[in-house]
């Protein structure tokens, strides 16, 4: 291709001269070939530009269906794991509130029966609807006194429970003397 070129340059041709897309052809009888030449290799050159642009799209950045279908499915996943530990989060934030609450109430209790003295054994159980009306309806208090092993001393055992569980439960156990 340079030495047909170079051939161009060195002849003395007679016509008018044009440039199509980085190539300068003059127009004369006795260079046509070499323009018939140039123009094929120009069609060959611009079918392979072709060709390249259509690669060039297919290996584009960007994502796949199956790229956003995969990420869809992690993000479904973590975000009913989060969902998951936001409800256990709220059942243990309730469960230590009745626990709060039922400790509470039993240390109330204790006092009650301090502060009665020896006539605290005639009632052993009930709620706190007369003491804390519309409060607390799920929780019922029982209590137990007895004599201690040491003179002068009782064990009072007061115990709260809610709901139907074991662990829904709790009590304190005080040795004090009661007059």
């Amino acid at each position: 291709m340079r030495g047909m070129s170079m051939r161009i340059a060195r002849k003395r041709v007679s016509g008018f001269g044009f440039q199509v897309s980085g190539f300068r052809f003059r127009v004369s009888d006795s260079n046509s070939q070499i323009l018939t030449r140039n123009s094929k290799l120009e069609t060959r050159n611009s079918r392979a530009l072709t060709r390249n642009s259509k690669l060039e799209t297919r290996n584009s950045p960007g994502f796949t269906l199956l790229e956003v279908l995969v990420a869809l499915a992690v993000l479904a996943v973590a975000l009913v794991s989060l969902l998951g530990l936001q409800n256990r989060n709220l059942l243990l934030s309730m469960q230590a509130e009745r626990l709060s609450t039922g400790t509470l109430l039993v240390r109330e209790m204790l006092t009650r029966t301090q502060l009665e003295g020896p006539d605290a054994g005639r009632v052993t159980s009930g709620d706190f609807a007369e003491t804390h009306p519309g409060q607390y309806p799920e929780f019922r208090w029982h209590r137990t006194i007895r004599p201690a092993q040491l003179d002068g001393l009782w064990e009072i055992q007061v115990g709260v429970t809610w709901g139907n569980r074991a662990d829904e439960r709790a009590e304190l156990t005080l040795f004090t003397p009661l007059s």
